[in-house]
């Protein structure tokens, strides 16, 4: 645990309800933004939003949130045919900062 320090346990998620289009393997990639180049997002993997436009993260401290996505571009409609478009331009996705936030960060140099 102490080698998990930024963020911290409390602010990294470890497990994501995943969008059933977007699944495609064993892992749920997120595109590393910062808030002075959201210019550049993009949404990756997409997290879940069948409930009411949320879905479910656990962080490694062990608590978990229902987290409520924003930006309609989050949320495709599930059509369960694995047809979702992956790694798309998402400029100006404040979800995708809010997930890349909680996600690692970034090695020196990358």
């Amino acid at each position: 645990m102490s080698d998990l320090n930024n963020p911290e346990p409390s602010r990294l998620f470890v497990l994501i309800d995943e969008h059933p289009d977007s699944i495609n393997g064993s892992g749920f990639a997120v595109h590393m933004v910062e808030s002075d180049r959201m210019h550049e997002s993009r949404i990756i993997d997409y997290p879940a939003s069948h409930h009411n436009g949320s879905g479910t993260i656990s962080f490694a401290d062990g608590h978990s949130e229902f987290k409520k996505w924003f930006d309609e571009r989050t949320k495709p409609p599930v059509r369960y045919n694995n047809q979702l478009q992956l790694n798309k331009n998402c400029l100006e996705n404040f979800d995708v900062l809010w997930l890349s936030e909680r996600t690692s960060s970034r090695m020196p140099g990358f």
